[in-house]
């Protein structure tokens, strides 16, 4: 009956159907030679395919392949973000528990996936090795029940190799080879980024934790590692997990005693050339020592409690690979950076970022202070970094390359003229990449000016997103007026000579407006901590309660600054903008107001659609300052991470970034930027260098989640299509020329376009990390809409042309993968409208350079998108003629005729269909009707709390997706 109940259950989970002798259980009445170990492993990896992947590392002496199984539940890829962890075995041949538990733990791991939450999860989250044996020579000369002697103990050649491997204290040159075995596993240890490990032995019963020898070579001395607390801290949990080790008892023939059942390994004995402390000092694995058994190689039938007694142990040990800190480092384009060092202060060991950029630092629990630096960069060094014991911290960097960005030297705050004088400086002195232009004037006449900067000032290029910063919108909170001058310096000044800074321009259209309240900043006074002198404008008002509400709370005349910028978000498609203020040190995200109609409404978290992304965005900021992230830093108040939603701190309503994302398509976000609304100038050099990393890691957050193109069948754009994300009330619009930018976070997704006159299309996307990657739309005409299609997108030759030609380019870059799905159902645009589905699996990409494309400043409107007709398909006349209203009318019953007779047709067939099915007996359900069971990932995130943050980090997730392509239409 289990048999079958295995065996059904791996129906379920879509792995494949087998026979009972795959799944046989593992015999506990004997132990595994080199052939039944082999033949075993290759059962285990076909009956399990989809989470198993066998291979072999090397051979031994005598030509017996290093079998490694590897589990994880994407065999085929290595996961960017996902630690790996690594069990040996059986290295001395003699000491076979640990060679048949981790057998054992193999088919418990394989028969508990998707069964089990927590085994689910840790497959799910982790990259796990086992290597039943390194030694399989020396197994198969090995003597059972022979539990204190050395017969098997050596290999072939008769070398311990355990004293083989490269020693920190050994200076004298070797005078034999390292033996084959040896060999292949420094290769597989040097050549992947293993976080943790457990080395199991028998003969005792103790954890060992490095280091196992020192320069005096003598039993009996404490030789501290670097990390001895993390050591402690992870062997004490495979001790305390294990039923009998935490007695500390060892072996009764040894008279031996370690309490808590650890120890360091040369106190117990030096062991020079151990295979532990190769691995802590020649990679970035941290391995542990542990003994199993008292008897070395114990009779038959000890296994079954010996596996009972290290079973929790050893998924609890592997369950610590998530501890410490983790996360990716990356350059300012999102970019991995590989073999970068992380240096956590006060401990003397560094760990190096995988090829990802991905990088894990095992620590006990405690605040940090972590550096990190690599070739070609600058050294980059976040304070405050909290462990717990509990959950895991994700901590990513992003890297400026060091090619000797020229950095502002004079700082001082700039009078209303002196800030013109400065921009119009800049401005003339690089007009390559500058454009200096006005929305409007303030209440007593003075400028709003915005400094352009991109690559072709003055041209919306296709394809390219716009960003915004605006600062001092309170007249006396000034350090984003300053702030953002030294940034346009900054761009300006390093523009063709640090290539993140030529990268971030020459992809991103970015405009920079200092001052929104030039009136009230004359009022405002140097040195001011708290008080509101000078923060309303001319007319005494907050122009942060002065935008329309999204409840419709605040109808009133509007100031003129904010009908500048309200004028000014129309006419261009920003992506993504920050509004900053000061007054607190936090990166505050929407809602700003909540639902409550109250004079005075209580705060409260007032959660928008895309509350995720806000967060995301949020986090980029905060976590590039050096301070913020900490989350406590002015008086009487406390942010977790350094974020806060708008409405949770307190509410506003009128306030400009709900505005923005509730009427355009722009995400914006509210940055305080210090405790202090005024500081003094002697101030600014450290509020720039605080603010500068995090000023510019957050323009390139405009290049994440979706974007692309809608256009019709014959390649012309579609403007005002709506963009919508099931599940996700909040839809965006195309440009005019068709563009559209979707801010998302890692995930799946479904989204919708739709506008008048075409069929909507589906399209199934999982989005990763890292840059947009371009996702086009094609739409075809819906024929119950006989409108002038030509009218919904740009006409003009020129444009088409050149999005025909940037979409072709774009093809091979985009890396998608799109095949035909079924089984979705949205509602028709109309009677006879159908329903386009496609699947897309997003990778991540680089932001191209795209092509030039001359035309005016307001190249796409920047509005909610709208469900009515287009203005050439709508009465606009009385002059509309008898004979064209019956036409109307006839159409409608001609359609209206036709749907009936389809859904009488269709009836009538279903109606056949089952009689035939009823009287062939034929009611067994096809084997297409079987699911994969869940795998039970959030139940053990939530489990462990592993995580803080979205596992999947980085820009090159899902890279290796195979590309096909196919769409239906329902």
């Amino acid at each position: 009956m289990k048999l079958f109940e295995v065996k059904i259950f791996h129906i379920l989970t879509v792995v494949l159907l087998t026979s009972e002798a795959t799944l046989r259980p593992i015999e506990s009445d004997r132990y595994h030679n080199y052939d039944s170990l082999t033949q075993l492993l290759h059962e285990y990896a076909t009956a399990y395919p989809h989470i198993t992947q066998l291979f072999s590392v090397g051979q031994s002496v005598e030509n017996r392949e290093l079998w490694v199984m590897r589990i994880t539940d994407n065999p085929d890829m290595q996961e960017p973000g996902e630690p790996m962890f690594k069990y040996v075995a059986n290295m001395h041949g003699n000491e076979a528990v640990g060679r048949e538990i981790v057998i054992y733990l193999i088919q418990y791991l394989c028969d508990s996936y998707g069964r089990d939450d927590r085994i689910s999860g840790l497959v799910n989250s982790t990259d796990i090795y086992i290597m039943p044996s390194m030694n399989p020579d020396g197994f198969e000369h090995a003597i059972i029940r022979d539990c204190e002697g050395v017969t098997g103990r050596n290999n072939a050649d008769n070398v311990d190799l355990n004293r083989d491997f490269p020693d920190q204290f050994d200076a004298q040159p070797r005078s034999r080879p390292r033996q084959l075995e040896t060999e292949a596993l420094i290769n597989w240890i040097t050549s992947n980024s293993f976080v943790l490990s457990g080395n199991l032995h028998g003969g005792s019963l103790v954890g060992s934790y490095p280091f196992d020898d020192s320069a005096l070579h003598k039993s009996g001395f404490y030789s501290r590692s670097p990390d001895d607390d993390i050591f402690k801290a992870l062997t004490l949990v495979y001790s305390r997990s294990h039923s009998t080790m935490h007695l500390g008892r060892g072996c009764p023939q040894y008279s031996e005693s370690f309490p808590n059942g650890i120890t360091n390994g040369a106190q117990w004995y030096d062991v020079p050339g151990g295979m532990q402390d190769y691995n802590y000092l020649h990679s970035n694995c941290f391995e542990v020592t542990f003994e199993l058994s008292c008897c070395k190689y114990p009779q038959v039938d000890n296994l079954p409690t010996e596996w009972n007694n290290n079973r929790e142990a050893l998924i609890a040990f592997i369950e610590q690979v998530h501890r410490g800190v983790s996360g990716f480092v990356t350059d300012i384009n999102g970019q991995p950076i590989p073999n970068a060092t992380i240096q956590v202060h006060g401990i003397d060991h560094t760990v190096k970022s995988a090829s990802f950029g991905d990088y894990w630092r095992l620590l006990v629990a405690g605040t940090y202070t972590l550096t990190v630096t690599a070739d070609g960069y600058e050294p980059r060094t976040v304070s405050g970094v909290i462990v717990t014991n509990s959950t895991g911290t994700m901590l990513n960097f992003t890297l400026f390359h060091n090619n000797k960005p020229l950095q502002p030297t004079k700082f001082l705050h700039h009078s209303n003229e002196k800030l013109e004088e400065f921009l119009h400086l800049y401005a003339s002195k690089y007009p390559s990449i500058t454009r200096l232009y006005s929305i409007g004037k303030s209440v007593e006449g003075i400028d709003l000016w915005v400094m352009e900067i991109s690559d072709n000032p003055g041209i919306h290029e296709l394809g390219e997103p716009e960003f915004k910063y605006i600062a001092n919108m309170h007249g006396n909170e000034v350090t984003g007026r300053e702030t953002l001058l030294l940034l346009i310096q900054y761009l300006c000044e390093n523009y063709g000579g640090v290539t993140s800074v030529t990268q971030l321009i020459d992809n991103t259209r970015i405009h920079i407006m200092p001052t929104m309240n030039p009136d009230g900043y004359k009022k405002a006074r140097e040195g001011d901590v708290s008080s509101v002198t000078g923060r309303y404008n001319a007319e005494g008002v907050d122009l942060n309660r002065d935008f329309p509400d999204r409840l419709n709370r605040n109808k009133k005349s509007r100031q003129p600054e904010t009908k500048a910028v309200i004028k000014w978000l129309k006419e261009y498609p920003f992506v993504l903008s920050a509004n900053l203020h000061n007054g607190a040190l936090v990166a505050n995200y929407p809602y700003d107001s909540t639902d409550s109609r109250s004079a005075r409404p209580p705060s409260a978290y007032s959660r928008s659609p895309d509350d995720d992304i806000f967060q995301q965005v949020s986090l980029a900021y905060s976590m590039a300052h050096p301070r913020m992230h900490l989350g406590h830093q002015c008086p009487g108040e406390s942010f977790v991470n350094g974020i806060t939603n708008g409405a949770d701190w307190y509410v506003v309503v009128g306030g400009m970034q709900d505005y923005n994302y509730v009427e355009t398509n722009c995400f914006e976000i509210t940055i305080e930027q210090g405790c202090q609304k005024f500081p003094r100038a002697s101030q600014l050099p450290k509020i720039w260098q605080e603010n500068r990393d995090a000023l510019l890691v957050y323009i390139q957050e405009v290049h994440r989640g979706v974007k692309g193109f809608v256009m019709n069948s014959e390649g012309v754009p579609v403007s005002n299509a709506t963009i919508k994300v099931l599940d996700r009330n909040h839809d965006i619009s195309t440009t005019k020329q068709g563009e559209y930018w979707r801010l998302l976070v890692p995930g799946d997704y479904q989204l919708l376009v739709s506008a008048p006159g075409y069929n909507p299309l589906l399209k199934n996307v999982t989005v990763s990390s890292g840059n947009a990657v371009q996702i086009n739309f094609t739409l075809s005409a819906n024929s119950s809409h006989p409108h002038d299609l030509q009218s919904q997108g740009v006409t003009t030759n020129a444009t088409i042309s050149h999005v025909k030609n940037f979409t072709e380019n774009r093809t091979d870059q985009s890396q998608s993968k799109v095949t035909t799905t079924g089984g979705q159902s949205v509602a028709p645009s109309s009677t006879s409208s159908h329903l386009q589905i496609q699947t897309t699996v997003i990778t991540a990409d680089n932001v191209h350079k795209i092509s030039n494309t001359p035309s005016d400043n307001t190249a796409g409107t920047n509005h909610k998108p709208t469900t009515k007709e287009p203005a050439d398909s709508k009465i606009t006349s009385n002059k509309k003629s008898l004979d064209t209203l019956n036409i109307k009318k006839h159409r409608f019953l001609v359609g209206y005729i036709t749907v009936m007779s389809v859904i009488l047709t269709a009836g009538l067939v279903l109606i056949v269909f089952l009689v035939v099915q009823l009287r062939n007996g034929s009611t067994r359900p096809s084997d297409k009707g079987f699911h994969r069971v869940p795998t039970g990932e959030d139940t053990y995130h939530n489990h462990m709390e592993l995580r803080s943050m979205p596992r999947q980090s980085h820009p090159l997730l899902g890279q290796n997706a195979p590309v096909s392509s196919g769409e239906e239409e329902i």
